[in-house]
């Protein structure tokens, strides 16, 4: 009985250790389609025989014999953030390693960022130069094929012109016409049940509108994240003068915005903003509508405006 209770606990402990290394996969779902542009040539064991990465081609590759590693070089610009991945392949789990110009300072680390156990870095280089990547199998049994992948993201976008209100640009009335809030900084902010309802965090851009007394007019704003809309008479107190807003709970990237200037013509500032605070950005098509003044309106409001 002894011997027996030995060996099962012998089994469940073996069993244990086995639980607690990966366990194996099929390939992945989603089979990456090589454009065989390039293929790794050995010795490239270090980083002073480092194969030429290139951003755009494919680096067809392997791990053979096991533990060995592949060195990568590739040429950044300063501004731009790269992609690297890792894909299949054969080999099934990667780790990789990205290394500053010097081949040897550990700049980022990945295993299981990627397509299942594959890898995958995302990197904003500050300076251009060269640098290096290094990918290695899982653990010292690993063997097989990969395919290594860099891709160059967008460069960062410069800040609007209308970022704030000392920039701001006349509202163009009458008109469908497409901004983007790309480079925008977080400028302005509304508290919790304020004239939108909730606090905006985003980032923001300014335009302005003069208006006569009844004056109306209508905004419709679309785009792919929790957008906000507001109207204030001065940035610098946005609290006390925001005199309406918009903030669709729904959240679903649609505004509607409506006001009657009535007997308070002057200038307005309208602020597209963003509900998060995660820096959301994207391009926003903008519909101004229905500024038309009332019989009403007199030639002396008009002038008003301009003394």
């Amino acid at each position: 009985m002894k011997t027996y209770v030995i060996t099962l606990l012998a089994l469940l402990m073996i069993a244990g250790i086995a639980v607690a290394e990966k366990p194996a996969l099929e390939k992945p779902d989603e089979i990456y389609q090589s454009n065989g542009r390039a293929a790794e040539v050995e010795p490239n064991d270090d980083f002073s025989t480092a194969n030429e990465l290139v951003a755009g081609d494919d680096k067809n590759a392997a791990i053979d014999p096991a533990a060995e590693v592949d060195f990568f070089a590739i040429a950044v610009t300063a501004g731009l953030p790269v992609e690297f991945e890792t894909h299949g392949g054969d080999i099934g789990d990667t780790k990789m390693y990205l290394y500053d110009t010097d081949g040897v300072t550990e700049l980022a680390y990945n295993d299981d960022g990627g397509v299942n156990w594959y890898s995958k870095i995302t990197y904003d280089f500050t300076a251009d130069g060269i640098y290096f990547v290094k990918v290695t199998g899982y653990n010292s049994s690993t063997v097989g094929t990969y395919i290594l992948t860099a891709t160059e993201g967008d460069a960062p976008c410069d800040i609007p012109v209308n970022n704030t209100c000392e920039n701001a640009l006349p509202l163009p009335i009458g008109t469908t016409f497409n901004m983007s809030t790309c480079g925008a900084t977080n400028e302005y902010t509304t508290v919790s049940g304020g004239c939108t309802g909730y606090t905006s965090n985003g980032i923001d851009v300014v335009y302005y509108v003069d208006l006569v007394e009844d004056q109306q007019f209508s905004i419709t704003a679309t785009t792919d994240y929790d957008i906000v809309i507001y109207m204030v008479t001065d940035c610098a107190d946005i609290e006390n003068t925001c005199v309406a807003g918009s903030d669709n709970t729904i959240g679903d990237g649609f505004e509607e915005f409506v006001f009657d200037a009535g007997t308070n013509p002057g200038r307005y500032y309208m602020i597209f903003d963003g509900y998060s605070s995660t820096g959301l950005h994207g391009d926003w098509e903008i519909t101004v509508d229905g500024v038309v003044a009332t019989e009403s309106t007199s030639f002396d409001s008009l002038k008003s405006m301009y003394r």
